[in-house]
């Protein structure tokens, strides 16, 4: 990590109104809290891993994402007491409805937008949704 970075860290910890900060960047993770000595901040900041840009910052995902087309809460399945739509080794075909996403009292189905075996399913069961946000892996 270079200097200027870690002193803007610094910076803005210690102008900030909190009393506990984690900070991650790539591989480091850190925890930096108000009691310490600026000293103390700047050995733990440069002494943690550092990131290269080399790295990728994701780990790479295998399969399709398949984004949420809107912002709302996902739903695996249309009912409480029901089964989900999909699970996880389950087969889709394009046009298959994956998952419901509820937005302002509108409950939507979410299509699959390509053919596979569902990899992974990466939003957990009432959770906030965010547009873009990768909810499966299809591959």
């Amino acid at each position: 990590m270079d200097t200027e970075k870690i002193k803007s860290i610094i910076k803005m910890f210690e102008e900030s109104q909190i009393s506990k900060m984690d900070l991650t960047d790539g591989d480091m993770h850190i925890t930096l809290e108000k009691e310490m000595e600026p000293v103390e901040v700047v050995r733990k900041v440069k002494t943690a891993p550092i990131y290269h840009e080399t790295e990728t910052k994701e780990p790479q995902m295998q399969g399709t994402p398949m984004k949420s087309p809107l912002v709302g809460t996902y739903y695996q399945a249309s009912g409480s007491n029901q089964s989900p739509v999909v699970k996880v080794g389950d087969h889709v075909n394009v046009g298959d409805t994956i998952c419901i996403i509820e937005a302002m009292k509108v409950m939507n189905e979410i299509k699959a937008t390509t053919g596979g075996t569902v990899l992974s399913i990466n939003v957990n069961d009432g959770e906030t949704v965010e547009y873009d946000q990768v909810l499966m892996m299809i591959g």
